[in-house]
């Protein structure tokens, strides 16, 4: 029966296919990325990551992968991501990889920037292939459950509830840390399964060598539960029977899991209202005290930070005039986007938190709440705060349990801010706050 809902394509298949590639199952979420290069791969796992732990929604996918290409320097690898939504199967390509759904191709190859489509339930085929990869043809010895595997492909199939073939890997723990996050720690629950017994000499073996990582930590559990079965054929064949049973149990508990998760993230996803924006500086200076900074005037009478070669509002090249400082109303510094498109005015600082309405700087007008909602209840009441210190914005990390993390543009890796320190963000810096990621945006941050 092909996945009519989300809960169908929890349970569906997941068959990898061979090629140069990374193939993740995490939850519901599915990511294909043309490359095996851990740290190319790790900023779009990371996000899966987090979504997946958010309940695998679709629509918090496609919005955290368009701001990740929106806001990154380097071009990526091309990759593939795949997570269901109330209404269809939510997909996001970008580059040269090539989604088929009942017969339909969506490919990133052709396209200026990436592709997104929700394809309305039911679904009865998916295939995924990078550049360069075939895809999986005729039954396989090998179904992914979970976890991070080499393949350049795969394809999804409908699930069979209470299939006997399978091996299950021990899960690995997921890290909570996004600085240590690394492929051979991200692998969860691997299904490994051999082809029929009569002729392990040709399907299997290929399968075997096309995966062979995985079936590496597959083979320890099976050595050491029956080490005795396979000199006797008597005894593998008597033992068979006895083994059926065994795998249903952790998949139906697993599914029933997220299933749960996923129509409580629904509820809080759709109720969730993003402030809205603000377009005019008459607004903003309603709401916000007018504080008074020392800028320069472009040509047109726009002001501006000094530090700048162009202005912020009409373009203008700003060094061919002469600077003369003078006090102004400073206008507002840019936006705060959160993963879920959300968009926040930087015209007033900000406290970022579980709850930061009821905390008396919120209350006496001095900061603006924003709300952070996450699942994995790892974001504090009042987890950070941004404040805007003449024409900079830093935040500050409130001496948070579990952390602020920072990823500066150009950098290798996310980065955690000591307790109680700052960070001026620069255009296009990304910060992550339990399992939530949001981005600083302004016009001026390239030009200065």
């Amino acid at each position: 029966m092909p996945p009519v809902s989300a809960e169908d394509w929890s349970r569906a298949k997941v068959v990898p296919g061979p090629g140069d590639g990374t193939l993740a199952r995490i939850g519901p979420v599915v990511l294909l990325v043309g490359s095996t290069d851990p740290d190319v791969v790790k900023p779009y796992l990371d996000h899966a990551r987090m979504v997946a732990a958010n309940g695998g929604q679709g629509r918090q996918l496609v919005r955290g992968y368009a701001l990740m290409l929106s806001t990154a320097v380097e071009q990526s690898p091309g990759f593939a991501a795949l997570a269901p939504h109330t209404t269809g199967l939510a997909v996001f390509v970008d580059g040269d990889v090539t989604v088929t759904v009942d017969g339909q191709a969506i490919s990133g190859a052709d396209s200026l920037a990436w592709v997104e489509r929700l394809i309305p339930w039911p679904v009865d085929s998916v295939t995924v292939t990078v550049a360069g990869a075939s895809a999986p043809t005729g039954p396989s010895s090998y179904r992914l459950d979970g976890g991070v595997v080499p393949a350049g492909s795969f394809g999804v199939v409908p699930g069979e509830v209470g299939d006997s073939m399978m091996v299950t890997a021990p899960m690995a723990q997921q890290p909570t840390d996004p600085t240590s996050g690394q492929m051979a720690e991200a692998t969860g629950e691997v299904m490994a399964v051999p082809a029929m017994q009569p002729e392990p000499a040709t399907a299997d073996h290929t399968h075997e060598h096309e995966h062979e990582p995985v079936a590496q930590p597959v083979a320890q559990p099976a050595a050491s539960s029956p080490p005795a079965a396979p000199p006797d054929p008597a005894a593998s064949a008597a033992a068979a029977p006895a083994a059926r049973p065994l795998p249903p149990a952790p998949s139906d508990e697993h599914i029933s899991f997220q299933s749960v998760l996923m129509s409580e993230v629904e509820a809080d996803v759709e109720d969730f209202e993003p402030l809205p924006i603000v377009d005019r500086a008459e607004q903003v200076m309603e709401d916000s005290p007018q504080e008074q900074v020392r800028g320069v005037y472009c040509k047109n009478r726009h002001f501006n930070d000094p530090r700048v070669l162009f202005c912020a509002v009409c373009g203008i090249n700003m060094v061919q005039q002469t600077p003369v400082l003078v006090d102004g109303v400073r206008p507002p510094l840019g936006v705060i986007v959160l993963d879920d498109g959300s968009v926040f005015q930087l015209d007033t600082p900000y406290l970022l938190g579980r709850d930061p309405s009821s905390d008396q700087r919120v209350t006496s007008g001095e900061f603006r709440p924003l709300p952070i909602i996450d699942q994995s209840n790892q974001v504090s009441r009042v987890h950070a705060r941004l404040e805007l210190r003449g024409w900079d914005v830093v935040l500050f990390d409130n001496n948070s349990t579990n952390g602020t993390f920072v990823h500066v543009p150009r950098t290798q890796d996310w980065v955690r801010m000591p307790p109680g320190s700052e960070q001026v963000l620069v255009q296009g810096t990304r910060v992550r706050i339990g399992h939530r990621t949001l981005a600083f945006n302004t016009h001026a941050g390239s030009n200065s």
